[in-house]
């Protein structure tokens, strides 16, 4: 079933495990997160995960009905990015 729980446990599930791949942190998606850091510092992280919104939502237009269930988990995931830095 569809549901906003299950929609938020996946999209957890995959900032969790995006960042922990990636070495970005070990401590979760509310953990301290270097590539945010970084870009924090140069002061390109909302520009940064914009254009990654953007491009996710392109992605989505033309994307298999299969693929846009992840897609939609990735789009609100930098979504939350930008959210978790105001």
């Amino acid at each position: 079933m569809r549901t906003f729980e299950a929609f938020s446990q996946a999209v957890r599930e995959s900032v969790d495990s995006h960042a922990k791949r990636k070495n970005y942190t070990t401590e979760g998606p509310d953990g301290d997160n270097q590539l945010l850091k970084i870009m924090g510092i140069l002061g390109i992280h909302e520009p940064h995960a914009v254009g990654e919104l953007i491009y996710k939502c392109a992605e989505l237009l033309k994307a298999p009905s299969a693929t846009k269930k992840v897609l939609c988990e990735k789009i609100a995931g930098w979504a939350f990015t930008i959210w978790r830095e105001l």
